[in-house]
């Protein structure tokens, strides 16, 4: 049975500033009912996540250098991410864990990236042990206490050259390890991971590059991996259970890549694209929509996946 024009509320009411139109009562939603909505955001985005228990959306600010969450009407500040003395204010990915915790990166500009772990009460908790060095930028849970992060070493003029690796953590003592999976890539920025396979968007060499999970992780030498779609400008990503991938592409735009490596375009009005991440049972995706210095306002936009 088709209702119209009800406000997208689940849970914690997870974001109702956004109206979306024709929710199925009891069953899937068909994506074409769904009519893209953009909502305002008092702040300067890049990443975005929701939370798998109730939906819940949150933004990183890089004004204010934290993490921000939806209360229904508005986003408030969440938790505060410190910033390295001399420092501009960069946030990049953030990710639940399967245990329900929050974490996110610090870009660091080459001296100070960090991974933090959100605690219960909204304190930001430093992995200890990864490369401050490394430029982090994408960051997904592959399994508890593992963790997938993007990277870039950024020397003068030099071209930048980037990875993949899997940071391995201690939940209680937050000590960490890393160890590189992918190297030789240009400017890696977004990872997803789906099925077997991990796919990395290389922005430096407008690509998503794919490789077997399984490999990587056993591997003990290099592995290569392969050009999957070649997509200019592509950002952070996301992927949903039918293997999508979501991201960014060209100046003003943001893409939905099919299994076979098909691109269809799902709005090309964007400022800039950055930050994407679905809502599973709604299958909805967000996008951060972040500011132009020509308009001054970011937006969270929404679009029905099928």
């Amino acid at each position: 049975m088709l209702v119209s024009h009800v406000v997208l509320r689940r849970a914690a009411a997870a974001f109702a500033t956004l109206s979306v139109v024709a929710v199925l009562v009891g069953c899937s939603t068909p994506a074409a009912t769904l009519q893209p909505q953009k909502a305002a955001v008092d702040a300067l985005p890049n990443g975005i996540a929701v939370r798998p228990s109730d939906n819940l959306v949150f933004i990183t600010d890089d004004r204010t250098s934290s993490v921000l969450a939806s209360t229904g009407s508005a986003f408030t500040p969440y938790a505060s991410i410190p910033v390295e003395a001399g420092q501009g204010k960069s946030l990049s990915q953030l990710t639940f864990a399967r245990s329900g915790a929050l974490l996110v990166e610090r870009f660091g500009f080459g001296t100070a990236s960090a991974i933090f772990e959100i605690t219960s009460n909204g304190t930001a908790v430093a992995l200890t042990g990864p490369n401050p060095a490394r430029r982090r930028l994408g960051l997904v849970e592959l399994a508890p206490g593992q963790l997938l992060s993007t990277w870039f070493i950024k020397t003068g003029s030099n071209p930048p050259q980037g990875g993949l690796s899997l940071v391995t953590y201690d939940a209680a003592t937050h000590t960490a390890t890393e160890r590189d999976l992918l190297t030789g890539l240009g400017k890696p920025v977004g990872v997803a991971v789906s099925g077997g396979s991990v796919f990395v968007s290389d922005q430096a060499n407008n690509n998503v590059v794919k490789a077997s999970l399984n490999e990587l992780l056993n591997s003990a030498g290099a592995v290569t991996p392969t050009v999957f779609v070649q997509i200019e400008s592509p950002d952070l990503m996301a992927v949903d259970a039918q293997g999508r991938l979501y991201t960014k592409c060209n100046k003003t735009g943001l893409c939905e890549i099919a299994p076979d490596g098909t691109i269809t375009v799902l709005a090309n009005d964007f400022q800039d694209a950055r930050g994407v991440a679905i809502d599973a049972i709604h299958h909805v995706l967000y996008a951060v929509d972040r500011a132009s210095p020509a308009s001054g306002t970011s937006y969270v936009r929404t679009f029905a996946i099928k």
